[in-house]
């Protein structure tokens, strides 16, 4: 069984306006992850099947490149002290779903969807409310036309 996270209901995850960075685009990313999220688990309690799961896994995937490429470029812009840092998490993020699904890949065990919905619940939520809020006062700060700079990606 998954275990209980701030911000769940019913096993999934609910956006609130805690979870907001201070950036719009940033936080639309944020809650289209979020419902990427919350398909996969609802794919799994459904039994659905690995295809099924995989796509909604490959969109995770794509979409969490597609973030962290803009969340990026705008602490970079900002001038964003934990920038550095903040990438080798991206990094390590990355790795680790890619591992996650590669694993589900090869053996789709009910064991295995309880770790991967909780290592995918947990990372949403302490990604967000914890190492996101790190940037969130910078960004406010800065004064940066944070359109433009996404524009530019």
């Amino acid at each position: 069984m998954t275990s209980t996270i701030a911000g769940t209901i019913d096993g999934k995850v609910v956006w609130s306006d805690d979870m907001s960075v201070g950036c719009s685009a940033l936080d639309d990313d944020h809650k289209i992850l979020i419902q990427a999220l919350n398909d996969f688990i609802e794919a799994l309690e459904n039994d659905e099947g690995v295809f099924v799961t995989d796509g909604i896994f490959m969109v995770l995937l794509d979409y969490t490149n597609f973030h962290f490429a803009r969340e990026e470029a705008i602490m970079k812009a900002c001038g964003y002290a934990g920038f550095e840092d903040h990438v080798k998490t991206h990094g390590e993020l990355k790795e680790q779903l890619m591992d996650a699904r590669t694993r589900y890949m090869r053996n789709p065990s009910p064991d295995l969807e309880d770790e991967i919905r909780d290592f995918l619940l947990s990372w949403l939520q302490s990604h967000i409310l914890v190492r996101d809020m790190d940037y969130k006062g910078r960004v406010a700060a800065s004064g940066q036309d944070l359109d433009s700079i996404l524009a530019n990606i």
